[in-house]
């Protein structure tokens, strides 16, 4: 019998034609080399890798199979992954190199809810780099303004966004207004896996005590300069059995950015497909006749501010991608004269 606790894995099964007599767990914490998991009728913790050098890297919302030897339980096998969240992370060495690397932060996560602080500094930059990111074509993107109770700035980081990305769905949040904390349980899907992401001191913490009841987190305040204190120091998952959903806290960060190659669609998939009417096949959107883009900011289709941004990113994006060669170039380069 399925326990209503066992964190999808009932829906990962069926979905995948997967025998559920298999020893199918989900990971819902990682505390180093340490794995919390859950099956179908049990938590167990203190779970290790099988093998010491294993061909997988595991991490929260994996679903893995289990082994059992001796008493203990192993993490035996990475099952099929719906989607990766991930940032890039630096690390110093010897205090003077940095080397940069993909560091994900949970897999297989259906809702993405970006928090933004209304009491920080906000860009428009800083909210283009979340979702170029974090955002993914098979998952549903939501923007929170949490501390909506700094009510001037919260209109003013609305209607910023709202000018440039008519479509964000955006929900302001306060803990001192229940029916914004209601507004989110609202949004939550029944059964899924919702992830909550933002700086440190951003409120995930706050708002995700609020959602399941459990005041057993510890949270912090902002510090006087605006920066956010580090309050979740794991990646966990929890469950909020009023919807039977799923809920990903993470470690707040201090900056957002990837190493992967960014797809341009994320941000600009509207302008992409009015530019497949245009004259030429290589407009630049700024001064060729016949421009399907520019008839559509003059008809209101889009704004100015959209066609600005997407000017600005297109020119990043060149530049990313003209780097991102070089560097593949210089590897084969290197690769090849250490062969010879």
């Amino acid at each position: 019998m399925f326990d209503q606790k066992s964190f999808g894995i009932e829906e990962y099964v069926k979905g995948n034609v997967i025998n559920p007599r298999n020893n199918i767990a989900r990971i819902i914490m990682k505390n180093n080399y340490l794995y919390t998991v859950a099956t179908m009728d049990q938590i167990i913790s203190q779970v290790k890798v099988a093998h010491k050098i294993s061909e997988w890297e595991f991490y929260v919302g994996d679903f893995v199979m289990l082994n059992r030897e001796d008493g203990d339980y192993y993490l035996e096998k990475l099952l099929e992954r719906k989607n990766v969240i991930s940032k890039a992370s630096s690390y110093a060495a010897k205090s003077y190199h940095v080397h940069s690397y993909e560091q994900i932060l949970a897999t297989n996560i259906d809702q993405l809810y970006i928090m933004i602080a209304a009491d920080q500094r906000f860009t428009l930059s800083k909210l283009e780099r979340y979702l170029m990111t974090f955002n993914q074509e098979n998952m549903d993107l939501n923007i929170l303004i949490t501390k909506a109770d700094y009510i001037e700035e919260t209109i003013q980081i609305m209607e910023s966004i709202h000018s440039t990305y008519p479509k964000l769905k955006i929900t302001p949040v306060s803990m001192y207004q229940q029916d914004t904390i209601q507004q989110v349980k609202d949004s939550l899907y029944s059964k899924k896996t919702a992830m909550f992401i933002g700086t440190s001191g951003a409120g995930k913490s706050t708002l995700i005590n609020y959602l399941t009841g459990n005041h057993s987190e510890n949270t912090n305040l902002v510090r006087s300069d605006k920066k956010g204190k580090h309050t979740t120091t794991v990646t966990k998952m929890l469950y909020l059995k009023e919807i039977d959903s799923f809920l990903i806290d993470s470690p707040g960060f201090k900056t957002i950015s990837t190493t992967k190659e960014v797809d341009g669609n994320i941000l600009f998939k509207e302008i992409q497909e009015i530019a497949k009417y245009c004259k030429f096949n290589d407009c630049t959107h700024k001064h060729e006749p016949g421009c399907a883009v520019k008839r559509a900011v003059v008809e209101g289709e889009l704004s100015k501010e959209q066609l600005s941004r997407y000017s600005h990113y297109e020119k990043k994006l060149r530049g990313q991608q003209k780097y991102e060669k070089a560097k593949e170039l210089k590897r084969q380069k290197g690769f090849t004269h250490k062969n010879k």
